[in-house]
């Protein structure tokens, strides 16, 4: 769910992130030319962030374990340390390219493993401002793939596989960080086991702490004496539910991701649609402000109809349900700053675990893959120090940070919201002309597009040039 990202917020530029305190500034200097040798990393987490960044640290160590909670599938199924799965996941065009670029010819194993390529300007219906998208008709190459999320790691496993460096220690769990007795430097982690064979130390040169949401980081490190890092949270109390289904077999479609967007402040509701491996749908019903959808097959129907256009409702009503009605709601957007914490040598954390995002925007896995080569770019400094990583981090993340949290605090009854000043205002209400005017402007629609799947600045909307290209299509909408 990628587009109408563009929020109130969206003109704020606050990427200083660096504030150590005074009591920290001798210790950072100290840690600025401390030059770490990886030979043994851990990452702690099995899912997107952690496998990428495996795949990261393999070019640069001779040993990356992954400890992951879970016993991983042989097949594409879903699995308990990942709830979330079962929802709907974007992989946007920017994420694709890096994977691409990481596992050369993953498109092809996706593909033949069920995936469905998808043409974003051509094949992704959006319902926004009571309109249906104008989509292109020819091909374009704003393309990535729609599939099940656990399609997409499962295939990401089989080809960390080929790499001897890189192994996975399942059912296991880290409960603590191991240091050097000066406790300014990670040396490892304490893991304990799921299937009751006790409690081991794990050496490392090197741990990325990549287990999502529910990470202990913050906790660990005020076990060992550090500063944990402050959070900021921005709640729109978003609830969501989906489910799978079978269309009829004489059912046909041009699109293959339909999207019939929320716009706040008053229309909550938002329904998402897209085409999967095996012949499904995977169909979606959402509400902000705690406007829960039911999890019965008459509510759920039932929220389906009320959405702003009967389309997704007509298509679900004659298809056949094929799994139950999973809901989700831990929705909310949950920043740590540990590039405002003196961070240890040896220890670094991304993906979820510092930058997690409302889902709705699809950003997440993206997210992920841009984080994993945050890491690689890190790597190929000689000196690693930890803190200016997380910096670096922080600026990757801020802009998507920004742009989740500037349309969720469009919503009035979304918790920890910064109130919109004049400015923000005004480029709100510039931001939906833009919208508007890409249903009939094929450039403008392009464009929206590009920098929905981040392949260019959203800064770009504020060209002079597109400034006057909408401006001059709003008046031929006018006439």
């Amino acid at each position: 769910m990628l587009f109408l990202l563009l929020g109130e917020d969206f003109s704020e530029k606050s990427l200083n992130y660096v504030k150590f305190g005074r009591d920290n500034s001798i210790i950072a200097e100290l840690n600025a030319i401390a030059v770490m040798k990886l030979e043994k990393t851990v990452v702690i987490g099995g899912s997107i962030a952690g496998l990428l960044a495996a795949r990261v640290l393999a070019e640069y160590c001779d040993s990356v374990t992954i400890i992951e909670r879970d016993k991983l599938p042989l097949q594409p199924y879903n699995r308990k340390g990942v709830p979330q799965s079962v929802q709907p996941h974007v992989l946007l065009v920017r994420g694709y390219r890096i994977l691409e670029e990481l596992f050369p010819g993953i498109g092809s194993q996706l593909s033949a493993a069920g995936a469905l390529t998808i043409d974003w300007l051509r094949e992704f219906y959006l319902f926004a401002q009571g309109e249906w998208s104008n989509n292109a008709v020819a091909p374009s190459e704003i393309v990535s793939f729609t599939c099940s999320r656990p399609l997409l790691e499962w295939t990401i496993r089989k080809r960390l596989v080929e790499f001897s460096q890189i192994k996975f220690i399942e059912q296991h769990r880290a409960i603590a960080l191991l240091t050097n007795s000066h406790k300014t430097q990670v040396t490892g982690i304490k893991l304990q086991s799921l299937t009751g064979d006790g409690i081991k130390d794990l050496p490392a040169s090197l741990v990325v702490d990549a287990s999502g949401r529910s990470s202990h980081a913050p906790q660990w490190l005020e076990d060992i004496g550090m500063t944990p890092p402050p959070e900021t949270i921005v709640n729109p109390f978003l609830g969501y539910a989906t489910r799978r289904y079978k269309p009829p077999e004489d059912y046909t479609a041009d699109w293959k991701v339909m999207l019939i967007s929320q716009e706040p402040p008053q229309n909550t509701r938002l329904g998402y649609l897209a085409k999967i491996e095996g012949g499904e749908l995977i169909a979606t019903v959402g509400g902000y402000g705690r406007d829960f959808p039911p999890l019965d097959e008459q509510g759920f129907l039932a929220f389906a109809r009320s959405l702003s256009s009967s389309c997704f409702y007509e298509i679900i009503k004659d298809a056949e349900p094929v799994s139950p009605i999973y809901a989700h709601r831990a929705t909310a957007n949950r920043l740590r700053h540990y590039e405002q914490i003196l961070m240890p040598k040896g220890f670094v954390a991304l993906g979820d675990a510092v930058c997690a995002l409302c889902p709705v925007y699809g950003q997440g896995m993206t997210v992920s893959a841009l984080s994993a080569m945050v890491l690689k770019d890190w790597l190929n400094n000689s000196q690693l120090v930890t803190s200016r990583f997380q910096k670096n981090l922080a600026k990757n993340n801020s802009l998507h940070w920004m742009l989740a949290t500037g349309q969720d605090s469009r919503f009035p009854t979304t918790a920890g919201r910064k109130q919109p000043n004049k400015l923000n205002k005004l480029l709100a209400g510039y931001n939906q002309k833009l919208m508007q005017m890409s249903n009939i402007d094929t450039e403008l629609r392009t464009l929206f597009v590009e920098v929905s799947h981040f392949l260019k600045s959203p800064l770009t909307f504020y060209h002079p040039q597109v400034i006057f290209r909408v401006i001059r299509s709003s008046k031929r909408k006018i006439k």
